[in-house]
């Protein structure tokens, strides 16, 4: 990991652009610069490490960065990928608790690091902050527990089902297709299941008539269907291993 050297004005355009700082204005901007800094990671450098002291608010300006929990058997339990304009360890930073994940880069990432005593003071002085905050801590304990509630269906078809209702475009027709939005190894550990087994499903899926998939993009052409097989399952599942 090492530091890129970009002068004050160049992060205050930085930050400007990303969309974790819609809405502020220059001056409170202005408030971070001091604390701010630019980050540069190879693909699989790790940026934290689960049971570290977070010392900056990391903020993604390029690339991804994968948190996830190590499991005793060498697994991993995808927690979140953070893209770009997106953030984590707010609640680290709030409760000075120790990092719960491991964040290491998906793929060549470029991150903005804001101190932690600079981002501490701003949220006392800065309601629109703390309204920010609050709000981007509450999605992700629904994303958590959306995810929960899909690793608790009784069938691995189940999961990828609800899985990919949730990536359900807003007003969607049977013309549209979808990209998955990370590779199938993430995807998989996200919902308690191995890469193998995740793509068994999507071929039995597609074998089926529910979806229609090619490489990443997906295709549904029954929304409906696809929810009835959500709730109940199918008897012709393919048995594998999670």
């Amino acid at each position: 990991m090492n530091y890129s050297p970009v002068s004050p004005a160049q992060l205050q355009d930085t930050m400007a652009r990303l969309n974790y700082f819609e809405g502020w204005d220059k001056d409170q901007l202005a408030r971070l610069l001091p604390g701010a800094k630019q980050l540069s990671l190879e693909k699989r450098e790790a940026l934290a490490t689960k049971g570290d002291r977070i010392e900056a608010l990391f903020i993604v300006i390029s690339g991804q960065i994968r948190l996830f929990i190590p499991l005793s058997n060498g697994a991993e339990r995808v927690i979140s990928l953070v893209e770009r304009g997106e953030s984590f360890g707010e609640p680290c930073i709030i409760r000075d608790e120790p990092c719960p994940y491991n964040a290491i880069a998906g793929k060549d990432s470029h991150v903005l690091a804001i101190d932690t005593l600079i981002y501490r003071r701003e949220l006392k002085q800065s309601p629109l902050l703390a309204e920010h905050t609050l709000n981007l801590v509450s999605q992700r304990l629904l994303d958590t527990l959306r995810d929960i509630e899909i690793c608790a269906q009784p069938s691995s078809l189940q999961r990828v089902a609800h899985y990919l209702i949730h990536l359900q475009p807003a007003g969607a027709t049977p013309e549209q297709d979808f990209r998955l939005p990370a590779l199938k190894r993430d995807i998989a550990a996200k919902i308690g299941l191995s890469q193998e087994t995740f793509s068994r499903m999507l071929a039995f899926m597609a074998q089926q008539g529910f979806i229609r998939f090619t490489g990443s993009q997906v295709q549904v052409d029954d929304w409906t269907r696809l929810q009835r097989l959500a709730s109940a399952g199918c008897p012709m599942e393919v048995i594998g291993k999670n």
